[in-house]
């Protein structure tokens, strides 16, 4: 049986692939995790294609007895392009991901079986029954428990397309409920066996790691027995937890000996009533900056996030952002702009009240305002989102950031300022991307 894995990607969304791809492109998980649940037998022959490195019109000669598909919402109208191709040919075609667990009765017009959530129960369940004859229509089983959680096979990547820092999920869940975020509308919250993940670091034979866990530490416990494990393996790693985090100093401390050297942390907004809107009360404004040094203090470096577009924002916060996160004495900042899940809480919300804009998914990039906001025009909130990328990746800006690292050494700055210099560009392809580069100051 032979089976090609795709992970689409729409092609317009692929500009910011430049002199810097290969060091800011980390493999994907979600192919080898594919893989690995894929049957053992030796008749079974399985291909992967990452659209974000390599083009699945490459395969479309290839016969194959299944196609499966996983992606996110601004690659689904790519996914169908490419469902209905490998469909036209007779072939079975299944669809997993974020968009068909958000829109399943969508997905299902163009695919012949839709998994939804979380796949470690669901695919070889799946698998089982295509390989009988009877497949069904849907898959949704959410009670996965950590012994379902199967190792990632990573042979399925061409490896030498990506970054050689290899990246790994513990967990995939996240005990806050964000409006804004999808996550646990797609994962529970059990974690993987932590000897599982001793094993899998320890067979990569690598000393440096990305944590994709949405949540390092959002359960506490089992964070602090996987780093006592860490830290006999001397490794470094980065990974992405919430600022609050920084306070329990306990954490803190696990994290810097069992090698932690960043931490992504979502800040969203210096407005108080815009993180409450969406139920981040567990950050604090005023306390970010104390919160950061902290990090900082710890040899952790801060790359902090935020989003652009929520009912409290004014132009004049938002446009204040770039001198908020130097005084905040961040090592890294991303931008991004509110785009509503589709069928979630808050797209409703915008649905109700007249304020989404379009339901072309593939702009749904959160670099593109899909919705009306409240306090400004989508124009406005668009330049403005182009501005802050512009201002805070001005190269004064960068040298600065880097040298304020005190307590990292030379070749962690050196690190910082390479992966800041990426960011630059990364950002400057998506606000072009977007059409005219008017600056919300002149």
């Amino acid at each position: 049986m032979k089976i090609l894995l795709i992970m689409p990607w729409d092609k317009s969304h692929r500009r910011y692939r430049n002199l810097f791809s290969k060091f800011t492109a980390y493999a994907p998980l979600t192919l080898p995790t594919l893989a690995g649940l894929m049957p053992k037998d030796e008749d079974v022959q399985i291909e992967a294609c990452d659209e974000m490195i390599e083009d699945a019109g490459r395969y479309y000669h290839k016969e194959y007895d299944l196609v499966l598909l996983s992606f996110i919402t601004p690659s689904s109208l790519r996914a169908y392009e490419i469902a209905a191709h490998f469909r036209g040919k007779g072939i079975y075609v299944a669809a997993g991901g974020y968009h068909p667990t958000f829109l399943p009765a969508e997905v299902e017009q163009h695919v012949d079986t839709v998994i939804i959530g979380e796949g470690e129960i669901s695919v070889p369940l799946f698998m089982e029954e295509f390989r009988q004859g009877a497949p069904r229509k849907r898959y949704y089983f959410p009670e996965v428990k950590a012994e379902d959680r199967k190792t990632p096979d990573r042979s399925v990547l061409k490896k030498h397309k990506y970054s050689g820092v290899p990246t790994i999920i513990a967990s995939k869940g996240c005990p806050n409920n964000c409006a804004f975020c999808a996550i646990n509308q797609m994962s529970n919250q059990v974690p993987r066996c932590i000897g599982d993940v001793i094993a899998e670091i320890k067979g990569l034979k690598k000393k440096q790691f990305i944590f994709f866990d949405p949540n390092f530490f959002g359960n506490r416990s089992y964070a602090l027995a996987l780093m006592r494990e860490l830290e006999g393996l001397k490794i470094n790693w980065i990974g992405a937890a919430v600022i609050s985090s920084a306070f329990d100093r306990e954490l803190m401390e696990a994290a810097r000996r069992s090698g932690c050297l960043g931490l992504l942390v979502g800040l969203e907004s210096m407005n108080r009533q815009s993180l409450a809107a969406v139920g981040k009360t567990f950050v604090d404004p005023g306390r970010i900056k104390e919160a950061v040094g902290i990090m900082q203090s710890y040899g952790i470096s801060v790359n902090g996030c935020f989003v652009l577009g929520f009912d409290e924002d004014t132009e004049e916060e938002l446009l204040s952002l770039p001198e908020q996160a130097a005084y905040l004495n961040l090592n890294l900042v991303r931008y991004s702009v509110l785009t509503p899940t589709p069928d979630s809480g808050l797209f409703q919300q915008l649905q109700s009240e007249g304020r989404i804009l379009t339901t072309d998914w593939s702009r749904y990039t959160q670099n593109e305002v899909v919705f009306r906001p409240k306090n400004m025009t989508p124009e406005r909130l668009g330049e403005i989102y182009r501005y802050v990328w512009e201002e805070s990746f001005r190269m004064k800006h960068i040298v600065k950031r880097t040298m304020g690292m005190e307590n990292q050494r030379f070749y962690e700055k050196i690190l910082i300022f390479l992966i800041n210099v990426g960011f630059k560009f990364v950002g400057k392809d998506e606000y072009q991307s977007q059409e005219g580069k008017r600056w919300a100051k002149r």
